[in-house]
Order: C-alpha cells, then sequence, then structure tokens
C-alpha cells in the first residue's frame, strides 16, 4: 500500500496535489466550491482532512461522489487519479435494442441542434480562459462523450460531418486543459481523437489545428525532434491557400519549437508568422485561435526569452500592455517569460515581481504546466 511522505511513493491522488502545490486546506477550499455546484454535501474541515488522508495514503477506495468530486477538482480521469479498480467487470455486449436506441436518438440530431453544441464547446473555451482547465475538464470530456455517441451513430452524411467537425473542436480544447493539468496521456488520446474527428469532417483545417497543438504534448516530452516533423506535417497539410490566421499561428508554432532546439530557424518561422498576420485577425472560422499583434509580441518575447536574448524584454513588455484580461492563463505563462528574460538582463528584483505575479496567476487557474515553469525558473534565478 502507497505511503504519504515521500514523493517516490505517493498515490496518484496525492500526486495530484502536490502538481498543485496545494496544502489540504487549500483541496478543502477547492472541493467545497466543486461540492456547492453539483449540490454534494461535505462535513466539517477536521472530518475532511481526515477523508481526504485516508484517501491520498490508498486506506480507503473514494465513493463515486468522491472521485466525481476529485475530477472536478483536478481535471484528471479515474484512472490518472489511481481510482480504476481492475476488478471492475463491464456489461454484456450492447443488445439490438440499446443500438435501435442509440440510432433512433441520432437520427433526431439536425443542422440547428449541432449550432447548439458548437456554441457550448466555444462557451467553454471562454471559461477555461478565465477559470482555468481544472474545473472545465470534465465538462468537456462530457460534451466529448456526446459528440462521440451522436456521430458514431449517425447515418446521414452531412449531420455526421457536421459532428465531426464539432468533436475535433472539443477533443482539442479537452487535449489543451488536459495538457494545462499535466495529463500528457489523456491529452494525447483526445488528440487523436479530434485527428480522426477531422478526417471524418474532412477538414484540413481542423487537422492541422489539432496536430499543430499536438506538437506540445511532444515538446512538453522532450521529443522536441518528433515535435518540429508534426508542426512541418501540419503545416503541409493545411497548405498555403488555408486561412491566413491558422498558417500565422502554426508558423509561431514551428518558431517555438526551434527556440526550444536554440537554432536560427526561429527567426525565419516567427518572421513568417508576422507576415501571414491577417489585418483583422478576427477569423469566425477559427474560434479556437486567437492571435492578434499582442498575442504574437507575447510569443516572439517567449521564443527571445528562451534563446537568452535581451530584445525578448520589449516584446514581453509591449504584450503585458496589450494583453486581454480575460486570458488569464495566458497571462500567467506571460509574467513568467518576462521574469526569465529579465533575470538573463541581470534585473532581479523586477524579475521577482513578475514571478510572484505568475504563481498567483498560474494559482488562481490551477495551471499545473504553468506552476511547473515557474518553479523551476525559481530554481535556476
Amino acid at each position: 500500500m502507497a505511503l504519504i511522505g515521500d514523493g517516490e511513493n505517493w498515490t496518484p491522488l496525492r500526486q495530484a496535489r502536490a502538481d498543485l502545490g496545494w496544502k489540504v486546506s487549500q483541496l478543502i477550499a477547492a472541493l467545497r466550491r466543486c461540492a456547492a455546484r453539483t449540490n454534494v454535501a461535505l462535513g466539517s474541515d477536521k472530518s475532511l482532512k481526515t477523508t481526504v488522508s485516508r484517501h491520498e495514503n490508498g486506506h480507503i477506495h473514494p465513493s463515486d461522489e468522491w472521485r466525481y468530486l476529485y475530477r472536478l477538482v483536478y481535471g484528471r480521469t479515474d484512472e490518472e487519479l489511481g481510482f480504476a479498480d481492475p476488478s471492475d467487470r463491464y456489461d454484456e455486449p450492447t443488445p439490438i435494442d440499446d443500438l435501435r436506441q442509440r440510432l433512433a436518438t441520432s437520427s433526431r440530431v439536425d443542422m440547428p441542434l449541432v449550432r447548439e453544441m458548437e456554441k457550448q464547446v466555444h462557451q467553454i473555451r471562454l471559461l477555461d480562459r478565465r477559470l482555468g482547465a481544472p474545473s472545465l475538464l470534465e465538462q468537456t470530456r462530457a460534451v466529448m462523450a456526446t459528440l462521440d455517441e451522436l456521430m458514431s451513430h449517425s447515418v446521414r452524411p452531412s449531420i455526421r460531418s457536421a459532428l465531426a467537425a464539432v468533436l475535433a473542436d472539443a477533443a482539442t480544447l479537452a487535449a489543451w486543459q488536459a495538457l494545462d493539468v499535466g495529463a500528457l496521456g489523456q491529452a494525447w488520446h483526445h488528440y487523436e481523437t479530434a485527428k480522426v474527428a477531422a478526417r471524418e469532417a474532412e477538414s484540413r483545417v481542423l487537422l492541422a489545428h489539432a496536430m499543430g497543438e499536438q506538437v506540445y504534448a511532444l515538446h512538453d516530452l522532450g521529443r522536441l525532434t518528433d515535435a518540429v516533423t508534426l508542426v512541418e506535417g501540419a503545416v503541409t497539410t493545411v497548405k498555403r491557400n488555408g486561412p491566413p490566421l491558422l498558417n500565422c499561428w502554426l508558423r509561431a508554432v514551428e518558431g517555438e519549437v526551434h527556440a526550444k532546439l536554440g537554432d536560427d530557424e526561429c527567426h525565419r518561422a516567427l518572421e513568417r508568422s508576422v507576415e501571414l498576420l491577417p489585418a483583422d485577425p478576427d477569423d469566425p472560422r477559427l474560434p479556437f485561435i486567437s492571435l492578434n499583434e499582442a498575442h504574437l509580441a507575447r510569443w516572439r518575447g517567449h521564443c527571445l526569452a528562451h534563446l537568452g536574448q535581451p530584445e525578448a524584454v520589449d516584446y514581453l513588455r509591449r504584450a503585458v500592455d496589450g494583453m486581454d484580461s480575460s486570458f488569464v492563463r495566458a497571462a500567467a505563462g506571460l509574467r513568467c517569460d518576462l521574469a526569465q528574460a529579465l533575470f538573463s538582463c541581470g534585473e532581479v528584483d523586477e524579475a521577482r515581481v513578475h514571478l510572484r505575479t505568475a504563481r498567483s496567476l498560474a494559482n488562481q487557474v490551477g495551471s499545473v504546466r504553468q506552476r511547473r515553469r515557474i518553479l523551476n525558473l525559481g530554481r535556476v534565478a
């Protein structure tokens, strides 16, 4: 049985709390917020501390209600939290009557309903920017499951294709959220789902976008050569006649990977990205891409900070001035980049101010990915 106290022997549930840097009191506060939304009754703080300790030590197995709360708090699956029971038994194969019911349900889907689901995915995206992935990933996965169920049992080509397009968008969003909570395996699975759905929808745009984001899973795993191969494949997929904003975004992704590799191709990719930025960067065909001059300045500053180049500071200051306040997670990354650039320039006091701001923002949205960056920078600073 796993014991608490030694990171190497922590249960997955205890590790999830460690990834966020939370004390038990912070976890309890998050549990209470989620319980209030789901009408789950919780006891006193004292009893909750005991229950959490038993769960984290592996002494007792959480009930379905508790498992649901932990999924909401951490944004991870039962398997990632160590809840999966290998002795669980699955039902017998779906009977004919069940298949008939699923086909009947899917046959009632029309284009207005598909558009409503499309709006639902976009609303989750907007909330994700402000509230962070842990509080929304469970909801995104639920929407994905519904879309996949409806698409799999749709026989009308137009409806099936439209559902596949929304599923590709939802799965890419879920993957990005999973990356943010540190669940790389889950993220990779969602990206693969997104790519399959994009092919079903016959959408090069959605496929290229999913591939471009999947680059970050490889990036976070340190597989940078593979990341370059994937982003080059995304660029080839959409080709030059694709939406300029998507091509602009893909070149910026390419530049970031090359910056991590420390090679000169970074500058060429970033220059191409700047050239491709449309005069009006709001493309209704691409609700999943938010990219304007401020975002591009942030991206360029991020790359230059990785390369240790002093002009990164100017780009990042410009990005701070132009950043939309609704992008909380992006603001955390921006402040971390600025701290890194300032440390490189010897501006230690100001760098520490931005690092503290980055930490506060990352904690607000529960971003494990940004917290790791901040912790690593704090160690070397």
